[in-house]
């Protein structure tokens, strides 16, 4: 079954980085202008079926979806292998910089971190196949067609990929909002995966294990702890300003 994927940004980062998992366009005779009109122009001159309706309503859509005009239906998404994500450092011949989530089952954080990922030049992510978010409309549209841009690892077992990843060389850094170090006293120049938690529990004990060191965000105000989305990008930025701006 084909998913579903509105607006004008997500559709558009898919015909220019993934048109080959678009299925077909459905647009609002009433929107065609601007930006919208481009996405038909743009998918026409690929050979992409599209429709032009003057009777706007796309099946499958949830009730609070803003499509402007827009949606396309995709083949299902198709998950990346491990290798990929490898495959994709080495042609950055950058350290390999992952990010894993542990149960994040709010598709908004799953796409907000994603598009934080994309933003931050990661070479992959990897998310549980159960307990946890896929890739759905909804997540392409937070991270604003992002999920195009990097491959996507599905794993039945987070915990055991973490140990395969600790082979392949990489250092586990798992984030926990009472560790004793924080993401600012330690060296994150090497090949590294980032470990979010949960939204509500953070990192279940098992894979807490798994992890060779934990760090906390820093905080001064009254709250003792950030959105999963939130902390997962200040950690991702701070690697990449010690690989890169120090």
């Amino acid at each position: 079954m084909s998913r579903i994927i509105w607006g004008i940004n997500p559709v558009l980062e898919y015909l220019r980085h993934a048109p080959e998992k678009i299925e077909e366009i459905v647009i609002s005779k009433k929107e065609l202008r601007g930006k919208v009109y481009q996405i038909l122009e743009k998918a026409q001159k690929l050979g992409l079926p599209v429709k032009v309706k003057k009777d706007f309503f796309p099946p499958r859509l949830p009730p609070e979806a803003n499509t402007q005009g827009v949606v396309a239906y995709l083949k299902e998404f198709d998950y990346a292998e491990l290798d990929d994500l490898f495959r994709k450092a080495r042609s950055s011949r950058e350290k390999p910089l992952f990010l894993a989530l542990d149960e994040i089952t709010d598709p908004q954080n799953l796409g907000s971190l994603i598009r934080s990922a994309v933003a931050a030049g990661a070479h992959g992510i990897i998310i549980p196949k159960h307990r946890a978010a896929g890739i759905t409309g909804t997540v392409v549209k937070v991270a604003a067609g992002a999920t195009s841009l990097i491959p996507i690892h599905q794993t039945k077992n987070l915990g055991r990929l973490l140990e395969e990843l600790k082979e392949r060389d990489l250092w586990i850094a798992g984030l926990e909002a009472r560790a004793e170090r924080n993401i600012y006293q330690l060296d994150l120049n090497l090949p590294l995966v980032w470990v979010v938690g949960s939204e509500g529990k953070g990192l279940r004990p098992s894979i807490r294990e798994k992890c060779d060191f934990l760090a906390a965000v820093p905080m001064r105000g009254p709250l003792d702890s950030l959105n999963a989305a939130v902390a997962g990008a200040i950690a991702l930025f701070e690697t990449i300003r010690q690989r890169y701006y120090l």
